[in-house]
């Protein structure tokens, strides 16, 4: 009989766990690393999201570990590289998150465009600063997608209805294929320097790491907005503090970190909570109730599958 844990079980509801049932024991609870550690060793099944980082440590001593499967797209919080030498087979989503992601892309977007947090703040205190809170229309303006994968091509057909004119870099995509998007392929160089508005949608590579690092920020219009939904580590975080400072672009939202959940003293909260032009969520662009549903059920039942065979 398997033996499978589940180490987030706040985003694994029932229905999930009973088809996990079906084909071993469950154990379903949050640990401490310390915890993970000492559990690992007889695990034949690890089901995890983002929050449980399975790294070399973790992995020398899962000797019966034969699957990971995690409810997210991005991986990087596995060592896949050891996974593999190992024989463990990894299961993620393959993009099944782009509608929650893509649509929460815009609400970023909007907000930080119309100045909506800062507003609500404003109006809690008993304040009626409507001068205060002049934003601008999305209608007309360039938006430069870097990653047209899912999301990205999600965000592209939103930004169509809203009116804009869409740029996008991705290595990986053809022209034909961003014809279809109406997306204009062209460079990163050209994208930073012509986009009013820039959302990153890349996966987290060795060279998509510190992608968008201080020189790339001064390639943007001052008046240039810049969303990241992607992966933490593409943006240098301690460059775009800089660049924020010095006027350098308008304004960030960001919804991942390259350290989560973000330390005490952290560089971007310390600046967010002294100015009114960065805006930061604690990595929820895919958290809806239905989309969390539905991957904690395709990757169960891609282990249903996977045992079955």
């Amino acid at each position: 009989m398997n033996k499978i844990l589940v180490t987030e079980p706040e985003y694994f509801p029932e229905d999930a766990i009973s088809i996990f049932k079906k084909i071993g024991t469950v154990v379903n609870k949050r640990l401490s690393r310390k915890q993970l550690l000492n559990e690992i060793k007889d695990v034949d099944i690890l089901v995890v999201r983002i929050e449980t980082l399975v790294d070399k440590v973790v992995l020398k001593d899962a000797k019966r570990l034969k699957v990971i499967a995690s409810a997210t797209t991005g991986i990087d919080h596995i060592d896949v590289a050891e996974a593999e030498k190992r024989g463990i087979k990894i299961i993620n989503l393959q993009g099944t998150h782009s509608l929650p992601t893509a649509e929460y892309t815009f609400a970023l977007i909007l907000a930080l465009v119309r100045r909506i947090p800062w507003a609500f703040e404003s109006m809690k205190e008993n304040k009626w600063e409507r001068y205060k809170f002049f934003g601008r229309e999305v209608r007309g303006r360039i938006l430069g997608i870097v990653g047209l994968g899912k999301i990205g091509g999600r965000v592209a057909n939103y930004a169509a209805a809203f009116g804009m004119k869409v740029i996008a870099h991705d290595p990986y995509v053809t022209a034909e294929n961003a014809k279809e998007l109406n997306v204009e392929l062209t460079s990163l160089e050209n994208v930073l320097k012509k986009s009013d508005i820039i959302t990153i949608h890349s996966m987290l590579t060795k060279v998509t790491e510190n992608m968008i690092d201080y020189k790339e920020l001064q390639m943007m219009k001052r008046d240039a907005f810049l969303i990241n939904v992607a992966r933490g580590k593409i943006v240098n975080e301690k460059a775009l503090v800089r660049a924020l400072k010095n006027g350098i672009i308008a304004g960030a939202a960001l919804d991942v970190y390259s350290i989560e959940p973000i330390e005490s003293g952290n560089e971007l909260v310390k600046y967010a909570k002294e100015n009114d032009n960065l805006l930061l969520t604690p990595h929820i662009a895919a958290s809806t109730q239905e989309s969390i549903r539905n991957a904690a059920i395709y990757v169960a039942e891609r282990v249903k599958e996977i045992t079955k065979n």
